[in-house]
């Protein structure tokens, strides 16, 4: 919100798709870009999306107003929603008043709704269709476009193109609040006491097993011999599982599969009560090393994370991510410069289903990732925890001092 709650005069609203990784791929990267052409924007951006999805934008001050809704509320990329962007419901006729009477400048479309846009008044913030086609099949021979670049590439479209094209990899601010920090380094001080591990010697490793698709999930099989591997390798290591919601048993089983042989360094984030997207996002930050599938936790782990008020607990920004991907294609939904990416390549990542559009894929029994080993992961996360040798210390030493 607006710091002064008597100045209410909107320029943009954002209607974002429901997904966790969403409000960061195209919501955040959005902001970020808007702000990036129009430096008097900021504070002056409405944003709608869902109640779990609010809990990333409440405490960025670049925000004006929060709308949240309902998860049903619009159409998704699944056909058996697409009524809804035809009949709008009570819920949707109300949010549409709302948005009438603000009197946008320009809207963004994070959904089917056509309908619903057209009527709001304002400006479309429109993707270009020639464009998108190019994007498909540029995809479909590898190419990276991930979609933060889309998303960037879209708001300069709207402000003229006077900016430079849009990097691969540019920073995605997403903004924490000190209290979720402070008990994110609470959990790890809880963890090293629990582990007896030294204060020097401890690496944590923060574990993802649950996404919200088969076409995305790891088996439990491929990390937990992976991760069984490192265990063996680093003595100091501490594996901190995330709670599983969709494959309600996913976080469990990878839980139980590591216990036996590593009672006190194997631990699990409690499922009640649901910690928020905040809180998740500090608990990672706060890793050295975190593995995920294509999900909504990867997206907020690879974002900048920033404070809006002064405090002595403040993000590291350090940990180093490895992202599996089976179903999915890395070069739109991943992210190369911030991420170690695990499985590009797979056949099934150049179609345009499950590849770009998961949700349309219905198949349930089938392993999208068979094609990496545990020897890959346990090679992976063993790269990212190696630190330099002595001498290569002391040369960044002496540049520092030199600087």
């Amino acid at each position: 919100m607006n710091n002064d709650e008597n100045i209410d005069y909107p320029r943009f609203l954002i209607i974002i798709p429901k997904g966790i990784g969403d409000a960061v791929i195209i919501g955040l990267s959005m902001i970020d870009q808007i702000i990036k052409n129009d430096p008097e924007v900021s504070g002056k951006i409405d944003i709608v999306c869902t109640h779990v999805q609010a809990d990333l934008f409440k405490h960025d001050p670049r925000i004006q107003k929060i709308i949240s809704v309902s998860s049903e509320l619009f159409a998704t990329p699944d056909v058996v929603t697409w009524h809804k962007g035809i009949l709008l419901t009570p819920e949707a006729k109300e949010l549409l008043g709302l948005l009438i009477s603000r009197n946008y400048e320009t809207v963004f479309p994070g959904s089917s709704t056509p309908i619903f846009y057209w009527q709001i008044g304002s400006h479309i913030m429109g993707m270009n269709p020639l464009k998108m086609l190019r994007d498909f099949f540029a995809l479909r021979r590898g190419v990276e476009i991930p979609l933060s670049k889309m998303t960037r590439q879209i708001v300069n479209a709207y402000f003229g193109n006077i900016l430079p094209e849009p990097a691969v990899g540019e920073d995605i601010p997403l903004y924490l609040n000190a209290q979720s920090i402070q008990k994110a380094m609470a959990e790890v001080e809880r963890l090293k006491e629990l582990s007896n591990i030294s204060e020097s010697a401890f690496q944590l490793l923060v574990v993802a097993s649950d996404t919200q698709s088969s076409v995305t999930r790891p088996p439990t099989h491929l990390l937990a011999t992976g991760i069984v591997a490192i265990l063996t390798r680093k003595p100091h290591l501490v594996v901190y599982i995330l709670p599983s919601y969709t494959d309600s048993n996913a976080a469990n089983n990878l839980y139980q599969a590591l216990l036996p042989r590593f009672e006190r360094r194997v631990f699990i984030m409690p499922h009640e009560p649901r910690p928020s997207l905040q809180e998740v996002a500090a608990l990672i930050d706060q890793a050295d090393v975190f593995v995920t599938g294509d999900t909504g936790v990867m997206h907020l782990a690879v974002t900048a994370k920033k404070l809006r008020e002064d405090s002595r607990f403040l993000p590291k920004n350090t940990v180093k991510i490895i992202a599996l991907f089976g179903g999915t294609n890395p070069c739109l939904f991943g992210y190369s410069k911030q991420t170690l990416i695990l499985g590009k390549g797979r056949k099934e990542q150049f179609t345009l289903i499950p590849g770009i559009f998961k949700e349309a894929y219905y198949r349930k029994k089938h392993d999208f990732f068979d094609h990496i080993t545990p020897q890959q992961l346990t090679e992976a996360i063993m790269s990212q925890l190696e630190i330099p040798p002595m001498d290569q210390l002391h040369e960044v030493a002496c540049r520092e001092q030199k600087i």
